[in-house]
């Protein structure tokens, strides 16, 4: 049909240029034959007179050239004229049609609507953090570099390791696939306020073509330049939000200096709030420093421009064949030990990429179901409009211009849903915004651009171009004479518009069977999480950190600071137990070196190990409530007996159950990277119990080691347990004044843990709600089924009921019909969503992606939402009467 179409398109167009040659032929030659009369009648001769006719007439071609393009204008205009007259015609008739079906019109808008809202919110915020991640000129081809050892790591966490000053001056020097390399490290430091209370200040430091590689311009005074660094770079450059908020946009701060750490800068510039090192809503920078690539202590996250035509993948060979001739990692030498160049873009590096993505696809489901069910209600009432399609043709209407009507209506109403869907998606963009966890701080940045927008017209151009077609091929099957010699009713549905009904209704259950099933895991693995044992108490924990004056203290001035701090804490009314460690729960520490258990093979002088060590004092596990399977703990307070206790995850991997005690370990930390003989081994004293100490997000039985150790080496945080909770500390803040060490900050455990889960909970709300939306437009699709097909068989229903059916098996065949849909794609969906659930498997906790009471639950959630989709119309065939419905016909 469509290549026929096409076919009559180029066809008409050759018939209208052959017509206007023809008159053109015509008239010139009507021309010559009357000029050609008028001077023989003069007294010429025929053969004189046409020769002096032509003669007059001028360059015959030019002159029908000119005619043809005359011709040709006149025919354009009155073409776009005509189509314009009939585009309004169209239009103002669609206006009254769709008028005058009020509610099916809203209905269709509103689930178009709602399909194109859900796409813009969600669509919005991957705009703005996964495809447009930094404001770059060329953002395409930006990426981040990083290195990874190769083997050895234990803990199966992704470890990243920032190159050395000298790995990135041997990048730049050989690098072809890179354009431009660009070293940046971002670190809290302090300065030193007036008031004498140093505040932390987010510094980035960044090499002097920073900004010229971001196409960025100071707004105020100068970049850096390589004599600054040169001089010592002791310069420093304001960002924008700092400048205006903690300087007042004040313009003299030029040549001003500050105080960060134990150095002083002087201000030469303010740049802009746009240049930033991370993704799209991270913290602003505060100040930009020099970075110093003569200095081999300095480490870097690097940023490149890949060469136009390279790869990831091949600038991660070029990489690792410079590395290989050089290798150098981090900022210290670490030997011959393998590492490998990660080459990541800056979408990659978004903390929450999977959960975007996770979304994304849900809200895709969600389009994908409201368009199902935009073209069932259009394929309904395309089914009901078949008289007046054939009335009107009967009339004199054409197909095509039948055909351009019901895809005037289509694109009206997809056009309606696009506006609608945009304002709702705006709404719903604000909404996510506002109930974002503090974890998710990036998404304040998301806001609706062109892409969005863009977006949005192309889903209902292209809805509107496929729903009026379809419209109108389901119009175009049936002849006019057939259908108008058929009966009212009887001619509205056949088998094939039954056939397609029941498709678009199973897909739609399927598609919203795929949501329910992804709501119901994430809602489960949620309540998982929450009720997850953690192998400690978290209730009346509080961790103590020492504040920002701590760290203008020489370190034995600071230790003394926090045994002083941790004592007087101890003797405060309602603190029953004090304790140090080097982190507080929820933080994470590893120990990068070679690990090693005496008498197994040693690994090989070019592996690395990683394993997860946590330096506490003796009295940590009575404070935090862990306690200990095996053994009695620690016998020393200071470490120097070299006492170890390993978690049962540790002790499980190594040993069968119960010879753990006694058994020696060695591992070189970071200050001692690649180990040697003289590493002193350390004896396994206690098996403790599997506790979540780095988050309820984290393998409980993942190794884990507890050094036993002096607080004035190691401890950095005071772990209280009180009594009546954050008030009992409260004079703690006082102490911490009086000692010297600054206002502390107390932050309790379970105020963490809240925290750490408010991520997951957010996700969980926003599957949830998609969930609903799903069950809901799947819900009204069958709904809209179930009431089309009573309508249609009101006349067989009207007779089966003159006939003695009862009404109890009237309402039956209506449910079990509505049933028989639903279940059907129920099947399908729980099907697709088995395959399906691989892709999130990764964001489940405490469950299985196959967990049966997630999969049972979306079932039965769907069906019986199906069936009391179906109530109603089976209502409405209860109250058909036999007469009413047979006299209708």
């Amino acid at each position: 049909m469509i290549r026929n179409g096409i076919r009559r398109v180029f066809d008409l167009a050759l018939r209208r240029r052959d017509r206007w040659e023809r008159e053109v032929e015509d008239e010139i030659t009507l021309h010559l034959a009357l000029r050609a009369e008028q001077l023989a009648a003069a007294g010429m001769s025929a053969d004189d007179a046409r020769q002096e006719a032509v003669r007059r007439f001028g360059p015959l071609l030019e002159s029908r050239t000119k005619m043809l393009d005359a011709a040709h204008h006149r025919e354009t205009r009155m073409q776009r004229t005509e189509f314009l007259a009939d585009a309004r015609q169209d239009l103002a008739f669609a206006l009254r049609t769709l008028g005058r079906q009020k509610a099916w019109t809203a209905i269709t808008i509103a689930t178009l609507a709602l399909g194109i809202g859900a796409t813009t919110a969600v669509f919005s915020v991957v705009s703005t953090m996964l495809l447009h991640p930094l404001p770059f000129p060329d953002a395409s081809r930006i990426v981040y570099i990083s290195q990874q050892p190769t083997s050895g790591n234990n803990t199966g966490v992704s470890v990243s390791i920032m190159p050395g000053a000298s790995a990135i001056r041997d990048w730049m020097k050989s690098s072809r696939e890179l354009e431009d390399m660009q070293a940046t490290r971002t670190r809290q430091l302090d300065l030193k306020t007036t008031t004498g209370d140093p505040s932390s200040v987010r510094a980035t430091a960044v090499l002097p073509t920073f900004a010229a590689f971001a196409g960025e311009r100071p707004l105020l005074g100068r970049m850096f330049t390589d004599n600054d660094i040169r001089a010592g770079g002791h310069v420093v450059l304001l960002g924008e939000a700092f400048w205006r908020e903690r300087l007042g946009s004040d313009k003299r701060v030029l040549g001003q200096i500050m105080t960060l750490g134990d150095s002083s800068y002087m201000v030469v510039g303010v740049m802009p709030a746009s240049l930033r090192v991370g993704a799209a809503g991270t913290r602003p920078t505060d100040v930009w420093l020099p970075f110093d690539l003569r200095d081999d202590k300095m480490a870097g996250q690097v940023i490149a421009r890949l060469r136009r035509g390279a790869s990831k993948a091949s600038a991660v060979h070029e990489l690792d064949e410079i590395s290989k001739r050089a290798p150098r990692v981090g900022a210290s030498s670490v030997g011959d030990l393998p590492f490998r160049a990660v080459v990541t873009t800056p979408a990659e590096e978004v903390r929450f990429r999977d959960s975007l993505l996770l979304l994304t696809a849900a809200v895709g489901l969600v389009l994908l179901v409201a368009c199902v069910n935009v073209a069932h209600l259009l394929l309904a009432r395309s089914a009901t409009r078949r008289r007046e399609m054939a009335v009107r043709a009967a009339l004199g209407a054409g197909s095509g211009r039948l055909f351009r009507q019901l895809l005037t209506e289509s694109l009206l109403l997809s056009s309606a849903g696009a506006v609608v869907g945009t304002g709702a998606g705006w709404l719903g963009l604000r909404a996510m915004i506002a109930l974002r966890p503090s974890s998710h701080d990036e998404l304040k940045a998301a806001h609706l651009d062109a892409t969005t927008v863009g977006l949005a017209i192309a889903v209902a151009v292209v809805s509107g171009l496929i729903f009026g077609v379809l419209g109108a091929m389901q119009s175009s099957r049936s002849s006019a004479h057939d259908t108008l010699k058929s009966g009212a009713l009887s001619a509205s549905a056949g088998r094939s518009h039954r056939r397609a009904r029941a498709v678009l209704v199973v897909s739609e259950m399927a598609l919203s069977a795929m949501l329910v099933v992804g709501a119901a895991l994430v809602v489960r693995s949620l309540s998982s999480l929450q009720h997850t044992n953690l192998g400690f108490d978290p209730r009346g924990l509080y961790a103590i950190d020492l504040g920002g004056r701590a760290r203008t203290l020489s370190p034995a001035a600071r230790t003394l600071a926090l045994d002083e701090l941790a004592e007087r804490i101890r003797q405060l009314p309602g603190v029953r137990a004090v304790t140090t460690a080097r982190a507080a729960p929820g933080s994470r520490w590893f120990s990068v070196g070679r690990f090693e258990i005496e008498g197994e093979p040693p690994p090989p002088k070019t592996a690395m190990s990683f394993t997860d060590v946590l330096y506490v004092h003796t009295n940590y596990f009575s404070t935090m409530g862990i306690s200990l399977r095996e053994g009695a703990g620690f016998h020393d307070t200071t470490g120097s007996a070299r006492e170890v206790i390993v978690n049962e995850g540790f002790a499980r991997k190594h040993w069968k159950p119960g010879e753990a005690i006694g058994h020696r370990v060695r591992i070189a930390d970071s200050d001692s990277i690649n180990g040697s003989d003289s590493t002193p081994w350390w004896t396994i004293v206690g098996v403790a119990n599997d506790a979540m100490t780095t988050g309820p997000l984290t393998e409980s039985s993942a190794p884990f080691l507890y050094m036993a150790v002096d607080s004035s080496r190691r401890a950095q945080t005071i772990l209280a347990r009180a009594e009546g909770g954050a008030a009992a500390l409260k004079a703690a803040t006082d102490i911490g004044r009086q000692l010297g060490v600054g206002p502390i900050a107390i932050d309790g455990t379970e105020a963490f843990l809240s925290r750490s889960l408010s991520g997951p909970r957010f996700v969980t709300m926003i599957m949830s709600v998609f969930g609903a939306l799903g069950l809901l437009l799947a819900a009204v699709g069958l709904f809209g089924v179930m009431s089309y097909t009573v309508t249609q068989q009101t006349r067989e229903i009207g007779i089966r009921v003159a006939l003695g059916a009862s009404s109890a098996r009237v309402v039956k065949s209506v449910l079990v019909r509505g049933a028989a849909l639903a279940v059907t794609g129920a099947i399908v969906g729980l099907v697709i969503a088995g395959w399906g659930t691989k892709l999130i498997q990764t964001q489940l906790h405490g469950i299985e992606r196959l967990d049966p009471v997630s999969f049972a639950l979306g079932a039965i959630v769907l069906v019986g939402a199906a069936l009391v989709a179906c109530v109603v119309p089976a209502r409405r065939a209860l109250a058909v009467d036999p007469m009413t419905a047979i006299r209708a016909e």
